[in-house]
């Protein structure tokens, strides 16, 4: 197995899919209850291919990671064969970076010496969809990349005065 086992709710979720999963590998309703019943190991290989699928799906889609803690953003941009990074650290105890209060604070005051900026864009060690996934298994999740877009805009600006 590639990536994790979905999650009961997951798979239920997906159940007309993992349907046509199974239809596309000629195993109809009553082949997967003998399945079930007789061989759990070749349900556990079928459980763990079609989440590798719906996860390698998930991941060839993805755009932007962000992992936010009360005094850290870590935003990254997933390219085709790199990704960027912008992490931001605030050194003022009282600003939680983890509420819009606190990130629109940073964004205003991003050439204070109360904030720490690094940027960097790295090239993928390995594959991709695997480097995605230790982010979002290290406690990251997929976003639509709103601030990782605002801090990127808001450093060019500031690069430039």
């Amino acid at each position: 197995m590639r990536y994790n086992r979905l999650s009961k709710e997951q798979f239920d979720s997906l159940s007309n899919e993992f349907s046509i999963f199974l239809a596309s590998n000629s195993i109809d309703k009553e082949k997967w209850d003998k399945i079930k019943s007789n061989s759990p190991d070749k349900v556990n290989l079928i459980l763990d291919l079609f989440s590798d699928l719906v996860w390698n799906d998930i991941l060839n889609k993805v755009r932007f990671v962000e992992n936010i803690s009360s005094t850290h953003l870590f935003l990254f941009k997933c390219n085709k064969n790199s990704i960027n990074s912008i992490i931001v650290k605030s050194k003022n105890q009282s600003i939680y970076l983890n509420s819009f209060k606190g990130q629109s604070w940073i964004l205003n005051n991003i050439k204070s010496d109360q904030v720490e900026l690094l940027r960097s864009t790295k090239r993928y060690k390995t594959n991709r969809n695997d480097e995605i996934f230790s982010l979002i298994s290290k406690g990251s999740h997929i976003s639509e990349g709103q601030l990782f877009i605002m801090f990127d805009e808001r450093l060019l600006k500031s690069s430039e005065k």
